[in-house]
């Protein structure tokens, strides 16, 4: 009988519990806040081309689709990179190659000591063969010398779009980058000019672009020159450049595009673009790119506003430095997905 009693006291005293519990969740309900952190790589020179060091928060402003940001401020130093080279191989590419002798040692160069991983795609109307991040680069960089020409065409678009795949499913802690070896203009990419922007946007990929020119060859050259400075219209046969029910990417955007496709993404990106014409000014920009790799700066800010879809980011020096010019991501993606799950252009948790 007692043992019977003990049994009942301690159900209602479980049962109590739970009682009390389910009203404590009730009258406590749990908040949960989303917190964005977007990242913005940065470089900074003077008006004589230098790179500039030694800056702080204070030196600069940050503006979010027009709303300045509180921002916080990281030099690079020695990040561990993730890369994708690509690799264009049609075209007027296939004339270039010759260049590509030395690709590996001055790549191994440009990547100096940090911690890489490396991946390489080739393309020429679509990506074509893919080292995905293989342990072993040897046969990687066998195939950045060895390369034999493809068909006529150029999908940097594709391209982009398929090396930002694959460079989000690296480790968050690693620095985003794409090395673009390719001419200036999209020739065949099936993808929309939308898709990549938005893939760049979310993905905080920055683009450094080595572009040859297509002058090379005279019998596409005065084509080549009037495709790029007169505006593409809008038709089945230029479908990339075709409009998309988003209409929150700026039009301006996809214009730019059409002008210099591979100059737009780097620029997006907060990365650059560089032009060579032989074997020694491409050596000689790899040095440059090797420079502005390891000497940047990374900006981060919460943003205030969760309007999801396309942000224009606005990076600006201030104080006594008017003349410094900077170069900056210039945009992100914000959804529900990436409020709630992840940091912009890292993929950090939260």
């Amino acid at each position: 009988m007692a043992v019977y009693f003990a049994i009942l006291v301690a159900v209602a005293h479980v049962a109590l519990g739970q009682s009390a519990t389910s009203s404590d969740e009730l009258s406590n309900p749990t908040i949960r806040s989303a917190s964005t952190l977007v990242i913005v790589p940065t470089l900074v020179r003077s008006a004589s081309g230098e790179l500039v060091a030694n800056l702080d928060a204070s030196h600069f402003r940050l503006l979010d689709n027009g709303i300045e940001q509180k921002v916080f401020v990281e030099e690079v130093g020695n990040q561990p990179l993730a890369v994708v080279v690509l690799l264009q191989t049609g075209g007027a590419a296939s004339s270039e190659l010759q260049n590509y002798g030395k690709l590996d040692t001055l790549f191994e160069s440009a990547l100096g000591n940090s911690t890489r991983t490396v991946a390489l795609v080739t393309f020429d109307s679509r990506p074509k063969q893919i080292w995905n991040f293989p342990p072993r680069v040897d046969g990687l960089y066998y195939g950045l010398t060895h390369q034999e020409g493809g068909d006529h065409g150029a999908a940097i678009i594709d391209a982009v779009k398929c090396a930002t795949g694959l460079l989000k499913l690296q480790s968050a802690s690693f620095r985003r980058i794409i090395l673009l070896l390719s001419q200036s203009l999209d020739d065949g990419s099936t993808a929309h000019a939308e898709d990549v922007v938005r893939s760049l946007a979310e993905s905080g990929t920055t683009i450094y672009s080595l572009t040859f020119s297509t002058e090379k060859t005279p019998l596409k050259s005065h084509s080549t020159r009037h495709v790029r400075r007169s505006p593409i219209s809008v038709s089945s046969d230029n479908p990339i450049f075709s409009n998309t029910p988003d209409r929150s990417i700026p039009l301006g955007i996809v214009k730019a595009m059409r002008v210099d496709t591979a100059a737009e993404v780097a620029a997006l990106s907060g990365g650059e673009q560089l032009r060579f014409h032989d074997e020694q000014e491409l050596e000689h920009n790899f040095s440059i790119l090797a420079r502005d790799i390891h000497n940047g700066y990374t900006l981060n800010f919460y943003p205030s506003s969760h309007q999801e879809g396309f942000h224009t980011i606005m990076v600006q020096i201030v104080g006594q430095h008017p003349r410094l010019a900077v170069a900056a991501r210039a945009s992100y993606w914000l959804d529900e997905t990436t409020q709630t799950s992840e940091d912009i252009g890292t993929g950090r948790r939260r």
